[in-house]
């Protein structure tokens, strides 16, 4: 196990099962969908994670190319789009879960803000994992703000 320290959370990895997980894995939920949404999200996703989360993601064995999912929630009235994601990674973490909520099933997120553009929170959660065993995963919950820079015909208005 790797212990990776990451502003106030300590984060347990077991980065030999999350690398190779990744490394199996061909596409991201985003190139598996084909939508204008996804395509707009492609064409970004390697300006989308700031480097800090980059080398987070380095560090916990995460190829952020790989998202378990990825979806447009709306166009904001600045005109940029909200997206919102996840990934996994294998073990466990000490902090703050992202996930808020009164009765274990309905809630919101409360996410930490990285820069103006990204925000990522972590939960113990296992939604659409890629990993064989889905015991011990910590879901890594990511929103972005994104233009529309594809084809204008496949931007969504709402």
């Amino acid at each position: 196990m790797t212990i990776v320290t990451f502003r106030d959370l300590t984060l347990t990895v077991d980065y030999e099962v999350t690398k190779a997980t990744y490394t199996s894995v061909v596409n991201g939920s985003a190139e598996d969908c084909k939508c204008g949404d996804c395509m707009n999200y492609i064409a970004h996703r390697d300006k989308v994670f700031p480097d800090e989360i980059k080398l987070l993601f380095d560090q916990l064995g995460v190829d952020y190319r790989k998202e378990s999912e990825v979806w447009r929630m709306c166009k904001h009235k600045d005109g940029v789009h909200i997206y919102s994601g996840f990934l996994h990674f294998k073990r466990s973490f000490e902090g703050k879960d992202c996930f808020v909520t009164s009765d274990g099933r309905n809630g919101t997120f409360s996410m930490t803000d990285i820069n103006e553009s990204f925000s990522v929170g972590f939960r113990i959660a296992s939604d659409l994992a890629y990993f064989n065993d889905n015991e011990n995963l910590v879901q890594v919950e990511f929103e972005a703000k994104i233009p529309w820079t594809i084809d204008k015909k496949l931007e969504s208005e709402w």
